[in-house]
Formats: structure tokens, C-alpha cells, sequence
């Protein structure tokens, strides 16, 4: 019983309190594009496991995991690159509450299908 009553104070204030729509929303959006990176990333057999085997399916779950978290800390470094290259060459500064603004979700510039060179790390002597 206090689970419903808990349930309609809830979606009262939500119908009622514009500010509450707008941060769950926000955070809607962003469970989102955590989807469509990892749709983008999984795109083999449609983003669908195909076999019933645990261990094969943890496994792809693991490396997604892994490429997922690749894009994320590439996206966050070249952020950070471009902001501070804003901030010393435009003399203009750049406001931390724009940046709160930008997630490093984006996804456009990674091909899955694409070939990747890494370059061989050389052993110190």
C-alpha cells in the first residue's frame, strides 16, 4: 500500500514540477547514448547474442564493456585537449557551465568496421 502511495506522490510531482521532468529527462538522454554507443560498437548479428553459451557471452560483453570505455576516455581526452587549446589560444575563456553541457557519448566518429593501426611500443634497452 505505501509502494502506491509512494508511486502517485511521485508522478504528481513529476506532472507537476517542470524542473524534476527536466532532470529525468536529462538523465533519460544519457542512459540513451550509452545504448546507441554500445549499438554502434555491437553491430554484428544486430546487436544480438546469438549463442546460448555463458562463458562466449560474457566474454563479448567484457570486450564491448572494454571499447565502450575506449571511446569514452578518447572522447574525454581530446576534450580536454581542444578546451584547454580554447582557452590559451582564443583568449576568450570558456564556461565551465557550457562544458557540463557536452558528453563524451559521441559516437559519429568511431567506424566499426574500420581498420585500426596501433604502433608497436618500443622496449627501452
Amino acid at each position: 500500500m505505501l509502494g502506491r502511495a509512494v508511486k502517485t506522490t511521485y508522478i504528481l510531482r513529476y506532472l507537476h514540477d517542470s524542473a524534476l521532468r527536466d532532470r529525468v529527462h536529462l538523465q533519460l538522454n544519457r542512459g540513451e547514448s550509452r545504448h546507441e554507443l554500445a549499438r554502434r560498437l555491437f553491430f554484428a548479428n544486430q546487436g544480438a547474442f546469438r549463442s546460448g553459451d555463458y562463458d562466449e557471452i560474457m566474454n563479448k560483453v567484457s570486450a564491448l564493456s572494454i571499447l565502450s570505455n575506449a571511446v569514452l576516455v578518447w572522447n574525454t581526452a581530446r576534450y580536454a585537449e581542444i578546451i584547454a587549446g580554447l582557452r590559451t589560444q582564443s583568449g576568450k575563456p570558456v564556461d565551465n557551465r557550457d562544458l557540463a553541457r557536452i558528453s563524451p557519448l559521441a559516437h559519429s566518429h568511431v567506424i566499426p568496421s574500420g581498420t585500426y593501426h596501433f604502433a608497436e611500443a618500443v622496449a627501452a634497452g
